[in-house]
């Protein structure tokens, strides 16, 4: 990591523990977040243990879609707290109309808003690029007119185009 004229050599470690001994089942030294960790620590674990199927529990640090669909298609069921939705980027949202109050229905791909009106999308995908890679993802766009002349808009977004949630291609697995 570099800031400045400071250069601070910088390692995360990775460690897997079984819950019947508590023995220390696989262990990995990275120079990358957590967030692209969990797949390959996992398979490490279920190799070493040699299982057919492995569950893990893992902290919010994670919640990556990307590692958990690396999990779910080596038999690894993972077991994750969803991260705790904060405030939007947006600073005019109030807690009310914060994005886990919005209700995805999986069955048509929308979402409806705390006020009831459905949010749709294009079925586009978009590239969100990362710093590496790795990192980066593809996420679709939701949103709805009924957006502009919604009295409680101000509550919402700060956007004059109306309130617009993104999901990435891993949410919902």
């Amino acid at each position: 990591m570099v800031q400045g004229v400071v250069v601070e050599v910088s390692y995360n470690i990775q460690a897997a523990v079984d819950n019947k001994h508590n023995l220390v089942i696989a262990t990995h030294t990275i120079n990358r977040n957590d967030l692209n960790a969990l797949g390959a620590i996992a398979l490490e674990a279920k190799e070493n243990l040699q299982v057919e199927t492995l569950t893990v529990l893992v902290d919010k640090g994670y919640h990556n879609g990307r590692e958990i669909d690396q999990c779910k298609k080596n038999n690894i069921t993972t077991i994750v707290a969803h991260p705790t939705p904060g405030r939007s980027k947006e600073s005019a949202t109030q807690p009310e109309y914060l994005v886990a109050q919005f209700q995805y229905n999986k069955s048509d791909d929308t979402y409806i808003c705390p006020k009831g009106e459905t949010l749709k999308t294009t079925g586009r995908w978009h590239k969100k690029s990362g710093r590496t890679e790795q990192s980066g993802y593809q996420f679709k766009k939701y949103r709805t007119p009924a957006c502009k002349e919604c009295p409680v808009k101000h509550l919402c977004t700060s956007r004059s185009a109306g309130r617009e949630l993104s999901e990435a291609n891993h949410e919902y697995l």
